[in-house]
């Protein structure tokens, strides 16, 4: 699949001060949504892309159907904090590890034909390997 300079639609999550976006637009890609939470980031979303559309606010309370069919691309970086080797490494059972449940939940509302999921080099051994393979297993059967 090559999206590069065609003006694909990309929605990010978690999508922080727009790094990954930042990217997505050097590469031709058009931002269609960013949904992000916290306040000092949306601050600096707004000030330098006043045109993206920006969610500001809990991702559990955003409708993404009504995205399907418009977005290519589904992009984020879930919180990595539970999976990091520098965090407890409490995985499902902190709340912000949980947050790859609505990246997935966004994926399937969206059915965009890529999602990239972007965490720490943890994940890959959290919880001897399970944790990962929970991730991919619930990504492959949204398809």
């Amino acid at each position: 699949m090559r999206l590069a300079n065609t003006g694909a639609q990309v929605m990010g999550l978690y999508s922080g001060c727009g790094g990954m976006a930042l990217g997505f637009e050097n590469a031709g890609l058009r931002t269609e949504l960013l949904v992000e939470i916290d306040d000092d980031c949306v601050s600096t979303l707004r000030l330098n892309r006043p045109n993206w559309e920006i969610i500001h606010g809990d991702i559990e309370g955003v409708d993404f159907s009504q995205y399907q069919g418009t977005v290519e691309i589904v992009a984020g970086g879930f919180p990595c904090q539970a999976f990091s080797y520098a965090g407890q490494g409490r995985g499902f059972t902190d709340t912000r590890g949980t947050l790859f449940f609505q990246f997935a939940r966004c994926v399937k509302e969206v059915q965009p034909g890529l999602a990239l999921a972007e965490n720490v080099r943890g994940l890959i051994r959290h919880d001897g390997g399970r944790t990962l393979t929970t991730m991919l297993d619930t990504l492959d059967e949204l398809g």
